[in-house]
């Protein structure tokens, strides 16, 4: 067996790297395996009370998990490394793994990154350094994609790996900073915790309407709107269509934006079941039209609606904070269960949500209209 590590920073191309190099070895007729490492201390696959954890709590050295699509092996935690050695493969190939005396390729932007991470293993560097360089002191840099088969040759004439392996203490950077996600989540956290609820002082409540997908949020706030005789200001989110098949999602101002290109797109379909958010469109259109609002306080306010595609535009979150913060009263639709950022919404003392189901939508209707009434 011949093994190799792959690693670098976040977006470098490391599985780019791993992806292609799986295709070109298998392509070759050799048997290909891999490891991908995860540097959260609070990852695992297994749910804590399941049955397959409790075989493991009784003290299983292996458990395996027998499915239709696939069978999963749960292992203890083990940096060794030595039960690669019973891996039925002829290459085995490491994504982020640190601590193993392996070949090494180092995937990264420039050249700092490439030289933190070097050790006597190294063997290449790769990724989209390579945009800018072929070589970096003394090492071939390949690019990831058209230089594959190349990188592949270089792999074929790795040595048979030794067991056990030789380690090395954890690089402090890939330690500090796991890429399964936790430390986006904990970004949020405190993002949520520095924008939850300044109270604006009133009785008066901004209003909110959340439920199931299909339920009638949308339909609902316009009824209420329209009811009322409302002429709001602030953005509508509606889907677009490409012969006739819905394609996304766009972003729509009620008002003039002068510079901003209005009716940007803020999700788009990319095939059956998967779908691209554009939160940079919250982050332009949709800040340029919360910023607009504000200094509208007689005007009531239209959001909707909130939910998932916000959760990367920062400075989008940061204008309607301070939108709630106005005089403005601010009707809106939230999806259910997205995040940190619509349960800070939700959390605040001056919103008031409502929960919309299909048997409550009429009663929902005279209450809401009642209470606003009370506002205006």
């Amino acid at each position: 067996m011949k093994i190799c590590t792959i690693v670098g920073v976040r977006k470098s191309g490391k599985t780019t790297t791993v992806t292609g190099l799986i295709k070109e070895l298998k392509k070759r007729g050799y048997r290909v395996g891999t490891v991908k490492s995860v540097f959260c201390p609070e990852f695992s696959l297994d749910i804590s009370d399941s049955n397959t954890w409790r075989h493991r709590e009784a003290g299983a050295d292996l458990v395996c998990v027998k499915g239709k699509k696939e069978t999963d092996i749960l292992l203890p935690a083990d940096s060794s490394g030595d039960f690669y050695e019973k891996l039925p493969v002829d290459f085995l190939l490491l994504e982020g793994e640190y601590e193993l005396c392996v070949p090494r390729i180092i995937c990264a932007h420039k050249d700092a990154e490439v030289q933190e991470r070097l050790t006597e293993e190294t063997i290449a560097a790769a990724g989209r350094l390579a945009v800018e360089k072929k070589t970096y002191g003394g090492l071939r840099v390949y690019h990831s994609v058209e230089e594959i088969h190349e990188l592949a040759d270089l792999l074929e004439t790795l040595p048979e790996a030794g067991f056990p392996l030789r380690k090395r203490p954890m690089f402090q950077k890939a330690a500090a900073f796991c890429q399964c996600g936790c430390h986006k989540a904990e970004k949020k956290l405190a993002h949520k915790k520095k924008l939850t609820a300044h109270p604006a002082g009133t009785d008066r409540k901004h209003i909110f309407l959340t439920g199931e997908k299909g339920v009638g949020k949308s339909t609902l706030l316009n009824r209420i709107v329209e009811k009322l005789g409302i002429v709001p200001v602030g953005y509508q989110t509606l889907p677009y269509e490409i012969g006739g098949v819905q394609k996304g999602f766009y972003l729509h101002s009620l008002m003039p934006m002068g510079e901003y290109e209005n009716d940007s797109p803020i999700l788009i379909r990319t095939g059956k079941g998967r779908k691209t958010a554009i939160p940079e469109t919250f982050e332009t259109l949709g800040t340029a039209v919360m910023g607009k609002v504000k200094d509208m306080p007689e005007k009531t306010v239209l959001i909707d609606e909130l939910g998932k595609a916000e959760a990367d535009a920062p400075g989008f979150q940061e204008a309607l904070f301070s939108c709630l913060d106005t005089q403005s009263l601010v009707l809106g639709v939230l999806q259910k269960k997205t995040g940190a950022f619509t349960q800070a919404v939700a959390e605040r003392q001056d919103v008031e949500v409502y929960e919309v189901t299909e048997k409550n939508r009429e009663l929902l209707l005279d209450q809401i209209c009642k209470k606003i009434k009370g506002f205006l």
